[in-house]
């Protein structure tokens, strides 16, 4: 069996030594050389032939993103124009926060939402939350809807809107 085994390695040895072998690249065939054409007869040629102008390629990255930097990275948040102090409320991201209630019926809708320290707060249309600068645009029985504007990796403003979801009844 070791034997057998033996006989098959040397054999596929053998083999892939074979194809390795390196051909002689075939000679390249020697062009015929042309009479050349009376002077008088080329001059005419170029100057009865109207000149044809080669327009050159030149590449412009103007409006373009630049390849070498990363789709997914930390979005800038776009900044007021006035310097205004950070509320409790915009140093979570959103996701960090969560919804103890929401009040709708007459008058203005409000909603009560927890930060992840355990510390409440009651909010309405228009309250900044969120690190991206978010504005609190609609409040409804469903959630709270924050429209947030950041950079993105191009440099243009986007306007991203998220939903902050009430969580789902427990119990009776």
């Amino acid at each position: 069996m070791k034997r057998l085994v033996l006989c098959g390695v040397v054999f596929l040895f053998l083999l892939t030594l074979v194809g390795c072998q390196e051909d002689a690249p075939a000679p390249a065939p020697v062009p015929k050389a042309r009479p050349k054409p009376k002077a008088k007869v080329v001059a005419k040629a170029q100057a009865a032939a109207p000149k044809k102008e080669v327009a050159e390629y030149v590449y412009s990255p103007s409006g373009m993103r630049d390849p070498f930097v990363p789709l997914l990275q930390v979005r800038t948040p776009v900044k007021g124009e006035k310097a205004v102090p950070l509320t409790p409320l915009q140093k979570f991201d959103l996701a960090q926060f969560r919804i103890l209630g929401i009040i709708v019926g007459k008058g203005e809708p409000t909603a009560m939402v927890a930060e992840p320290g355990g510390k409440s707060y009651i909010v309405r249309k228009g309250t900044k939350i969120g690190k991206n600068n978010g504005v609190i645009t609609k409040i409804t029985a469903d959630g709270i809807y924050v429209q947030e504007k950041y950079f993105d990796f191009s440099g243009a403003v986007r306007v991203n809107e998220q939903v902050i979801k009430l969580p789902p009844r427990r119990g009776v």
